[in-house]
């Protein structure tokens, strides 16, 4: 079976469950803890998802120690539900599906800004625009990087607005090539 479908049902039944029992919340900041942990720290991963002599119990107490306050319950017996059916090796897909789908169902929106360095200020601007402008929750992940110059480049669904001098300086290069190629 494919893949993604078996992820996807699990999110799905997991999102279903977390709504019947309101512990959506918790279960997605978890989620997102956990999707981080298996993102920026490849043995966690590989332990929790690959080592069949590590017991459930011990790939449980694992993630656990990775939530701060550890897991939910909710949260734990989903994962030993899906340990039980043998598809541990899909846990990080299944909560990335999940995150989905719970931003989905909780009109949440998440973008990218990145600026020269860090700004309160333009990003409450921006994540108060957008509330306002879609009606929807929004969260705006910021970057800082000094390789723009100055201004801005914010991401959100499929609009980008690249406000940075990086960008400005190399469109004003590109036109001037252009010009003096067809001067000579």
């Amino acid at each position: 079976m494919n893949i993604g479908v078996v992820a996807s049902r699990y999110a799905k039944a997991l999102l279903k469950f977390v709504q019947e029992n309101g512990t959506g919340e918790i279960v997605y900041s978890q989620s997102l803890t956990l999707v981080h942990a298996f993102e920026s720290l490849p043995q966690f991963k590989d332990i929790v998802e690959n080592h069949d002599d590590v017991s459930i119990d011990r790939k449980c107490q694992l993630m656990s120690s990775a939530c701060e306050g550890g897991l939910h319950d909710d949260m734990d017996r989903f994962i030993r539900l899906v340990a039980s059916h043998g598809r541990l090796e899909l846990t990080e897909r299944i909560l990335q599906s999940f995150i989905s789908l719970y931003r989905s169902a909780n009109r949440i929106k998440v973008g990218k800004l990145v600026t020269v360095a860090s700004d309160a200020h333009l990003k409450g601007r921006l994540e108060e625009l957008l509330r306002n402008k879609t009606g929807a929750s929004v969260i705006l992940e910021e970057t800082v990087d000094p390789e723009i110059l100055g201004g801005f480049i914010f991401e959100i669904d499929d609009l980008r607005l690249d406000a940075s001098v990086r960008t400005g300086l190399d469109r004003i290069r590109r036109e001037l090539v252009e010009n003096n190629n067809r001067i000579v």
